[in-house]
């Protein structure tokens, strides 16, 4: 369980700051931390708008983004006191709640969005799901599977020797930790949030992300060189508070299972299209966009990782594998 102060942001959630008055019978203030622009925040507005369509206006989703109501473990904290009703979560902080979410930040382990959604969809969602409610009594809505992440920051990366000794904002997940002192890098755990002033500040040499989330960000304009090493593919989680979930009617309960999987599917679409567009934007803005041609030497300096958390997420990496 997690155990921290809430931030001065949380505390607003808290108190219901910031939140239009509803006339709806129940209102869903979903947060995340990422700009407008985001795809995974206009998958949550999609959302919003099919919940209070389908619903005549029952339920009143608000969408706070721009880290409006803290960061991504202040939603859950929010969540457990009913502050908030939903959050986007990573699956890096999601490992903290429960461990075996661990498995979506193993390096090299998806070998492509479809296959990673292959995966979720094949069965996988529907057990993390449950282990999520057991641990904590949050659900899941949606997977919002973004592209493959690789490193920006101010040196091309093309073998993991160039990683050596390099400053590299991660997520707050164990695994992505170990993944970058294997490939030699030092990294450093960083709230979303926190990111771009650390890339401009040069608390940090480099971040690592999908593309589309350097163009959503702007993080372009600290940064100059784009390595696309694909060794992250893990996903952005709608989670919200199963008390809240539990205290709807029935049709309103299919209601919002049925808007989240839609969401789900929109985002995908999205990151698709727009991945394939991102690399002309970045060169646009001035990046050098730096093709890996063959990533072997890095799913090598992985395969240690694996090994490593194979004895406690044994059965869920071999689902990634069938």
């Amino acid at each position: 369980m997690l155990k921290r102060l809430l931030s001065a942001a949380a505390l607003a959630a808290l108190v219901g700051a910031a939140a239009p008055a509803s006339a709806a019978d129940f209102t869903m203030k979903l947060a995340s931390p990422s700009q407008p622009a985001d795809i995974t925040v206009q998958a949550f507005r999609h959302f919003a708008d099919l919940v209070n369509e389908r619903s005549e206006g029952r339920i009143d989703v608000q969408v706070f983004d721009s880290a409006q109501l803290g960061d991504q473990r202040d939603y859950i904290e929010s969540m457990r006191f009913g502050s908030i009703q939903g959050g986007e979560i990573t699956t890096s902080v999601m490992s903290s709640v429960a461990e075996q979410f661990e498995v979506f930040n193993l390096p090299y382990l998806s070998r492509s969005m479809d296959h990673l959604r292959e995966v979720v969809e094949g069965g996988l969602n529907e057990d993390m799901n449950e282990i999520l409610l057991d641990e904590a009594n949050l659900r899941i809505l949606a997977w919002m599977i973004r592209a493959p992440r690789s490193v920006y920051g101010n040196r091309p990366i093309r073998t993991p020797a160039d990683f050596n000794g390099l400053k590299i904002r991660v997520m707050e997940s164990p695994a992505m930790l170990d993944a970058m002192e294997a490939f030699g890098a030092k990294p450093v755990p960083i709230s979303a949030s926190e990111r771009y002033m650390a890339l401009q500040t040069g608390v940090v040499d480099a971040a690592e992300n999908s593309p589309t989330v350097v163009v959503s960000e702007k993080e372009y304009e600290v940064t100059d060189v784009l390595s696309l090493t694909q060794h992250f593919l893990s996903p952005n989680l709608l989670v919200v508070d199963n008390n809240w979930f539990t205290s709807l009617p029935e049709d309103l309960q299919e209601i919002v299972l049925q808007a989240g999987k839609d969401a789900q599917d929109y985002a995908f679409e999205a990151e698709s299209k727009a991945n394939a567009e991102t690399l002309d934007q970045l060169k646009a803005q001035g990046m050098d966009v730096v093709e890996v041609e063959d990533v072997s030497a890095f799913v090598e300096a992985a395969k240690p990782i694996h090994d490593a958390y194979r004895e406690k997420l044994g059965d869920l990496i071999d689902r990634f594998s069938k």
